[in-house]
């Protein structure tokens, strides 16, 4: 087997904001891969983790308290220890207590990764869900894509 190559740690692990999307590199980790270089499918969602919390709690108002309740992944491409990752955030759906966001994880520039996942936002104190608040709705809405459901009830 070949040797790695060591990734490039130079470059900017900064999140951006941009109007619609919500961009966070990822800097991959010895640990998130196999044998052969791959990072393991798993990983996948721990990266969508990380994307989901700094949307999430870089937007105004904030969401508060979420409960994540579906996470679908589509895998494009391996993933390789050197490559530059970044994931992309938008919001996919905003219903009446949840919230859809669409995260594309790119490798080196290529898609390796669709991922569609709900958040509902929920009250801990109370046990229940709860309202997604006008102004909340407001802010997602900005970062929605095309296609986005937007539930007004």
């Amino acid at each position: 087997m070949s040797r790695l190559r060591r990734p490039d740690l130079a470059r900017d692990l900064r999140e951006s904001w941009q109007p619609g999307l919500h961009r966070l590199p990822i800097q991959v980790r010895w640990r998130d891969t196999d044998g052969f270089g791959h990072v393991n499918n798993v990983v996948f969602a721990s990266w969508i983790e990380l994307a989901r919390i700094a949307f999430l709690r870089g937007i105004e108002p904030p969401t508060g308290d979420l409960i994540v309740a579906r996470i679908e992944i589509d895998f494009l491409r391996q993933v390789a220890f050197d490559a530059a990752v970044e994931v992309e955030t938008r919001v996919s759906r905003i219903g009446r207590t949840s919230v859809g966001l669409r995260h594309d994880v790119f490798a080196d520039g290529v898609p390796a990764a669709r991922v569609d996942s709900v958040v509902v936002l929920f009250d801990y104190q109370r046990q229940e869900k709860r309202v997604v608040s006008d102004a909340l709705r407001a802010t997602l809405r900005a970062y929605a894509t095309g296609d986005a459901e937007v539930l007004t009830d």
